[in-house]
């Protein structure tokens, strides 16, 4: 096995072999950086007892673990645009999608082409990540979930606006999808 020294690399870097960059001068006023350079690790010990591990192997570790992570998130991301496809799909399903929406700021439209494009606008212009907007997107998503139809955000009227443009719901999701707009994704904005 082996080790990585202080010999065997500058000083100033062993940390950004680890993926990590210098530590601020904010913090402790740069002593913590300096700490960093005059204590490089000879090792690491393994969690497992498995023995020393050198930096290399730490940083192998890190990277192989940053990999696994994308990989998930990739999947996650094609069972995402699946299931969000789905929804929209869905839409035209519908035993009464055919049905002209009478009333509200849907009204003219089919239902199964209103729906449809609230799965789009909810997709691929989201809002309501900060309450209260978050609750009523929560509640606008159950509305839609049970055959219903939001009257949120200004979607009616941004629909109208796209409608009158030639748009539909199967044109717009197909070039968004040609232009590779990314669909809107919770979890991301869960981070902030």
């Amino acid at each position: 096995m082996s080790f990585t020294t202080k010999r065997q690399l500058p000083d100033s870097e062993w940390w950004s072999v680890l993926g990590r960059r210098a530590i601020p001068s904010r913090v402790m006023g740069g002593h913590a950086e300096r700490m960093l350079r005059e204590y490089p690790p000879i090792s690491f010990v393994s969690k497992d007892d498995d023995g020393p591990l050198s930096l290399m192997q730490v940083a192998a570790m890190i990277e192989a673990a940053a990999q696994e992570h994308e990989q998930q998130r990739e999947l996650a991301a094609i069972e995402r645009r699946e299931a969000d496809l789905a929804e929209f799909e869905a839409a035209f399903d519908q035993p009464n999608a055919g049905d002209v929406v009478e009333h509200g700021r849907w009204s003219g439209m089919t239902l199964g082409e209103a729906t449809a494009w609230c799965w789009n606008l909810f997709q691929y212009e989201p809002h309501g990540f900060v309450h209260p907007g978050s609750q009523v997107r929560a509640e606008a998503l159950a509305t839609i979930r049970s055959g219903g139809l939001p009257e949120v955000f200004g979607y009616p009227e941004r629909v109208r606006e796209l409608t009158e443009k030639g748009m539909t719901a199967r044109r717009y999701r197909q070039l968004r999808e040609e232009l590779g707009s990314p669909l809107f994704d919770p979890a991301e904005s869960r981070r902030g």
